[in-house]
């Protein structure tokens, strides 16, 4: 697939050397990924640079933590494995020992930031920065819940297509199930400026995507 518009500027953040660049690009570019893919980096790339514009998550030194995050979140992905994020976090912390510049607890962040995604709402947050940096990236990754309806129903479409171990009737319960987790949160995003942006499409397209999988 064509890169999408800012995989190259996410990708600048972080000093790859050209084997890990090469090897994640394959990862990511592999053709049975329906949504995980360079497309979905991209989005939450974009829309950090969008909404991070001033605050805290501006600064250089949390940009490349949630650069990495990005980056390394979905880099394995075993479709019905139960272990992706953690597979994704070892990897990154793999890769972590390559790169100029990152600290320990840098390093342990982003991991722990990876396996967060396991569970978007329930997930432990540090205190002080480290914690909303967390959040942030947390709530980035629920934001395509939030699209409009067409770009939304898309990417049902490509998670279904990527979920291949399931079939049909799997697949609708396990999104019934999910989509029910999502609706009964009091709050899908939970940083002001996302929330404004993001969650009241969120909530319609989870309403009607209920009803349509009740009929």
């Amino acid at each position: 697939m064509n890169r999408p518009r800012g995989i190259d500027d996410l990708l600048s953040v972080l000093d790859l050397p050209a084997p890990v660049r090469a090897d994640l690009l394959r990862r990511m570019s592999a053709p049975w990924r329906g949504y995980h893919d360079l497309r979905h980096l991209a989005v939450l790339w974009r829309r950090h640079r969008r909404y991070a514009r001033t605050g805290p998550m501006r600064r250089p030194r949390i940009a490349r933590l949630i650069a990495a995050a990005i980056l390394f979140h979905d880099a394995v992905l075993v479709p019905g494995a139960r272990d992706n994020e953690a597979r994704s976090a070892a990897y990154w912390r793999q890769v972590a020992q390559r790169l100029p510049g990152f600290t320990r607890a840098e390093v342990d962040w982003v991991a722990d930031t990876i396996l967060a995604t396991a569970d978007h709402l329930n997930a432990a947050l540090p205190h002080g920065e480290p914690g909303a940096a967390r959040l942030w990236m947390l709530d980035l990754d629920l934001t395509p819940i939030g699209e409009e309806a067409p770009t939304f129903a898309r990417n049902g479409r490509n998670l279904r297509a990527e979920a291949r171990h399931l079939d049909d009737a799997a697949w609708t319960e396990a999104q019934r199930a999910f989509l029910g987790r999502l609706r009964a949160a009091p709050r899908l995003l939970r940083h002001p400026r996302l929330h404004a942006a993001f969650e009241g499409r969120a909530r319609e397209n989870i309403g009607r995507e209920l009803h349509r999988a009740a009929r």
